[in-house]
């Protein structure tokens, strides 16, 4: 017996010594394009193998699939809300604060404290002096910290040294000089030398086309951010209660770069230009056809790999007179989201990854990496100070094989780090993104007045300073309401299915009065549908009834709903005018519909007759309809490039100047139409089964009767095929009322919300600004419209539609 108990008890020892040595997997949503991280997962794994004192860690990095997490979340917001998160997340710094506020992010500052209070002398340790300040404070929402930054991207002003020489007397003459040499040309520090130089620099061919530009205010990375804080102005308050977007000093700001484009021709001209000169080697800058632009610290990687050879300055961005002159820092950060099941090993990952040995890792692995490909690798800010002063003096500024142009540019970066700004952090961080763009957009277009800047620059902002100041509102005085309890909604909804249920078999062995062996088949037919009853019922009619109840309330997926009652509704039709905007885009697409039906049933009818290698042309004519959907839009978007496009180039030689496509507001939905008509074969087989089934007696009655091939067509086709026309009309304003890829992948809404279509609009509202609620009243709009065309054609297709079956 003792010896029995002695085993067991070794038994069991052994089992928890094998349970405290299985280590943890933490899983880590990284950086798609670092391509790097595997070496620093596998020194984490091996400091972090359970010896000295570390705990046994495991790191699983997976992608999120996602063209950009802050504005495309759909995949982590699931994985929050059903309470799987992965552990550590990669964040864009700018949108943690948004995401802080709705309680999806784990506060990181009691790690900090723990941290500093027990092991203050770990490598590892983190230290809030350590970072740079704007970027730490990026990273905090209401003092905590939800966010450690792990990287930098200042910004500054980019110049063509040949440009400028070839200029010089000219730009000199207006005040662009060398600030240590009078007498040498150097870039603009005024916005009026900036002006000046911009209308300089500018040059156009024979023909009247743009060649080079000075300077275009929104190529590189700038926005209307730069140009407002440089006048002086704020995006939000300092209680971050109210958006100041449509300040005077932003206002100013817009205009001015309306002013810029305008010396240019005007920003469609400029669009087309850029647009043009897509990728590394046909970067305008790069190939001397831009002077200046505003981009990142990273673009000088660019240069160094791409146009070593080009002579460039850095600079900080000009400055109204009399004003300071300072960029502007974004970057990254690393999360833990709420839920998250191994949040202590996800901190001691989160502490390695920026920390100065992953830091040198990522260096060395860098410089073999580039060295190895003939290249030259120019080291990025780091988010710490500390760390930031040693890889450049390690890897750029002792580094003789980089030329001076390189180390000169990135202390302009570096040194300016301590007075660039930082995105405001407020709950409606993505929503005030989208609306500095937007609102830019719509003023440069001249939505507002076809000449005055001004007016253009206020109303827009206005409009758009509204919006964000709404949902501001209700963040921070939000009105009394009801949370909504899910438990009692389930039962009733439980109790209604199971009495409907109870009813149908109650009423059908009423009226099927059988029994017996015919009784017994007659509830086998019923077990047999039960599966098809069940999954509607649970995964059907549940999801409508969620999404109905919440077109009534407020929710965003991480908070319990609000009951709202037709708010949302109200909402949509008297405070939106995007609803409008989007729908109206929407109905203009509609005149795709029979369009494609015509240029489908066309197609059919060359192909319907019997020749030598029709099944060929078939196959081509319905191979567009299975291409996939990401790479034909790819495909359309060169197609529809403004200057080098295949169909621009084709009207050129028609001798037709084509328009600007995509870049343009007035041909954007035309552009996608054209580009649906190139699937039109997608409905081939459908058309040549209609045309196959017309009887040919009735041909040769018509052609008895005297009728010619157009008689024929008329009064003998149409009318034999037109349930396949009422079929292919139907289902063509269903898809079409619910485009979105197009706008998704091509467009994202723009040019001036024009492809804002109304399912891309729901979307963003659901996903992007987490309206849950105002995103099911949407969805409900849509469905009636729907329902309400699909029933006015059924009932006008008793006029012109004719069956077989028809007397």
């Amino acid at each position: 017996m003792k010896r029995m108990l002695g085993v067991a008890a070794v038994c069991v020892l052994m089992t928890l010594t094998a349970a405290a040595d299985d280590p943890v997997t933490i899983y880590y949503w990284g950086n798609e394009h670092d391509i790097l991280a595997s070496d620093l997962i596998h020194d984490f794994e091996n400091m972090y193998d359970g010896t000295d004192g570390r705990p046994n860690i495991r790191v699983v990095m997976a992608q999120s699939a996602s063209i950009d997490r802050t504005s495309d979340p759909q995949r982590l917001l699931c994985g929050i809300a059903g309470g799987d998160p992965p552990d550590v997340v990669w964040f864009d710094r700018f949108a943690v604060g948004e995401w802080a506020s709705k309680g999806a992010f784990m506060d990181l500052t009691g790690f900090i404290e723990q941290d500093l209070l027990e092991r203050p002398d770990d490598e590892f340790t983190v230290r809030q002096e350590d970072y740079f300040r704007p970027v730490w404070e990026e990273g905090l929402y209401e003092g905590r910290l939800y966010g450690l930054p792990i990287d930098a991207d200042n910004r500054a002003m980019y110049y063509n040294i040949d440009s400028f020489e070839r200029h010089a007397e000219e730009l000199i003459e207006v005040g662009c000089v060398d600030p240590d040499d009078p007498t040498q040309v150097g870039p603009p520090r005024t916005w009026e030398q900036l002006e000046a130089a911009t209308e300089i620099l500018t040059e156009r061919n024979e023909e009247g086309e743009l060649e080079r530009v000075g300077f275009i205010p929104n190529f590189g990375n700038s926005w209307l951010y730069i140009y407002g804080w440089l006048n002086g102005g704020q995006f939000m308050s300092d209680d971050g209660e109210t958006c100041t977007l449509n300040s005077p000093e932003i206002v100013e700001a817009l205009a001015y770069m309306a002013r810029l484009y305008d010396l240019m021709g005007g920003v469609k001209e400029v669009q087309s230009f850029e647009i043009s000169q897509q990728g590394a080697d046909l970067d305008p800058f790069m190939s001397g056809r831009i002077a200046m632009r505003i981009d990142v610290a990273g673009f000088l990687n660019a240069l160094a790999n791409v146009r070593r050879d080009i002579r460039f300055g850095v600079a900080l961005p000009p400055a109204p007179e009399g004003k300071e002159r300072f960029g502007w820092v974004g970057g990254f950060a690393m999360v833990i989201p709420e839920g998250a099941s191994h949040p202590e090993e996800a901190w001691e990952f989160i502490r390695y990854m920026v920390s100065q040995r992953a830091a040198q890792i990522r260096a060395e692995a860098s410089v073999q990496y580039y060295r190895g490909t003939g290249n030259v690798w120019i080291p990025h800010i780091h988010a710490r100070k500390d760390i930031t002063d040693w890889l450049m003096e390690e890897y750029l500024y002792t580094d003789p094989s980089i030329h001076d142009r390189y180390k000169d540019g990135m202390r302009v970066f570096v040194d300016s780090m301590p007075v660039a700004k930082y995105r405001p952090v407020t709950p409606v961080g993505q929503l005030l993104w989208n609306a500095q763009v937007q609102g830019m957009e719509e003023a440069l277009h001249r939505e507002y007045h076809p000449t005055d800047r001004e007016i253009n620059a206020q109303r827009s902002l206005d409009y758009h300073a509204s919006i964000v100041q709404r949902q501001l509102d209700r963040i921070y005085n939000p009105p009394e309401r009801v949370q909504l309890s899910w438990a009692p909604i389930v039962v009733a909804y439980a109790a209604v299915m199971a009495l409907l249920i109870a009813f149908g078999y109650w009423y059908a062995n009423r009226q099927y009065n059988v029994r017996g062996y015919f009784r017994q088949e007659f509830r086998a037919g019923y077990m047999f549908a039960l599966p098809f009853f069940a999954g509607f019922l649970v995964f059907g009619g549940g999801p409508l009834l969620f999404s109905l109840i919440m077109s009534f309330c407020q929710y965003d997926v991480f908070h319990p709903p609000e009951w709202v009652g037709l708010g949302n509704y109200i909402e949509l039709f008297t405070q939106d005018p995007l609803f409008y905007t989007s729908l109206w885009n929407t109905i203009y697409m509609t005149l795709g519909v029979p369009l494609s039906i015509a240029v489908g049933l066309g197609i059919a009818m060359l192909l319907n007759y019997e020749i030598r290698g029709v099944a060929v042309y078939r196959t081509f004519f319905f191979l567009p309809s299975i291409m996939p959907f990401v790479a034909a839009s790819i495909l359309w978007i060169w197609v529809f490039n403004p200057q080098e496009g295949i169909l621009n180039t084709l009207l050129g030689y028609a001798g037709i100047s084509g328009p600007a496509w995509l870049q343009d507001p007035n041909w954007s939905k035309p552009a996608i139409i054209l580009m649906m008509l190139w699937g039109a074969g997608g409905g081939l087989i459908i058309w040549l089964a209609a045309l196959k089934g017309v009887p040919q007696h009735l041909y040769e009655a018509a052609e008895i009767d005297g009728a010619g091939r157009l008689r024929k067509f008329l009064n003998v086709t149409l009318p034999m095929i037109s349930p396949y026309i009422l079929l292919q009309l139907v289902m063509g304003l269903i898809m079409t009322f619910q485009i979105f890829a197009q706008a998704y992948i091509m467009t994202q809404g723009g040019p001036v919300n024009s492809t804002l279509f109304y399912a891309y609009s729901l979307f963003n509202n659901a996903f992007r600004y987490m309206r849950m609620g105002y995103a099911s009243a949407m969805a409900w709009i849509l469905f009636f419209i729907i329902l309400t065309l699909t029933l006015i054609q059924l009932y006008m297709s008793k006029h012109w539609v004719h069956y077989e079956t028809d007397k």
